[in-house]
């Protein structure tokens, strides 16, 4: 199963971090990785939520003609031999950067949370436009196998017509961008 990848597409707006919570449950069932489900559902819903927050409307329920016009999100879950990556893409080129909230602040503590669940997080710039934020968890079992059916249950998503930017940049597809820990980072252009 290793390298096995689902990932899932929404508009960016409130509705997308509960779907995206389901999507990560139900691929985690799948996986036979349900004892990740608590830690991977709450990164992935934390990501998620900075994205829409970063490029969408966190109007509660934007009208027909809003959501026509909003950006969309995409998380991609990625399972290797040792690791699963909860990656999440949106349309902003800005990255993240981790704050120290007040203790009645109402945001700034998703990143927080990510580096509590998580072995590892980072984010870059995506050459086909937006940023990827993500999280590496390391896998204490090995994940089930893997059959036809099950993945086609788990598939993609959200909105019938896939910003073809999203589809880019987190098709399965794509040559993993996660870098390695023990490597040097390349410098970005500017």
């Amino acid at each position: 199963m290793d390298g096995v990848t689902y990932w899932f597409r929404h508009t960016a707006e409130p509705r997308a971090v509960p779907s995206g919570r389901r999507f990560a449950s139900n691929a985690l069932r799948d996986w036979g990785l349900e004892h990740l489900s608590e830690s991977v559902t709450l990164i992935a819903s934390e990501l998620l939520t900075n994205a829409v927050e970063a490029t969408g409307t966190t109007k509660a329920e934007p009208s027909r003609g809003e959501r026509e016009t909003l950006p969309l999100v995409a998380v991609r879950l990625r399972v290797c031999s040792r690791t699963l990556t909860v990656e999440v893409w949106d349309t902003s080129r800005t990255l993240p950067r981790m704050r120290t909230p007040d203790a009645d602040a109402e945001n700034g503590r998703g990143l927080p949370i990510v580096t509590l669940l998580s072995e590892r997080w980072d984010s870059y710039r995506h050459p086909s436009g937006g940023k990827v934020v993500y999280a590496v968890l390391p896998l204490t079992r090995p994940p089930a196998a893997i059959t036809p059916e099950t993945a086609d249950e788990a598939g993609a998503g959200g909105v019938a017509e896939p910003d073809p930017r999203a589809a880019r940049a987190l098709s399965s597809t794509n040559s993993p961008r996660v870098p390695d820990p023990g490597r040097p980072r390349p410098r970005e252009r500017r």
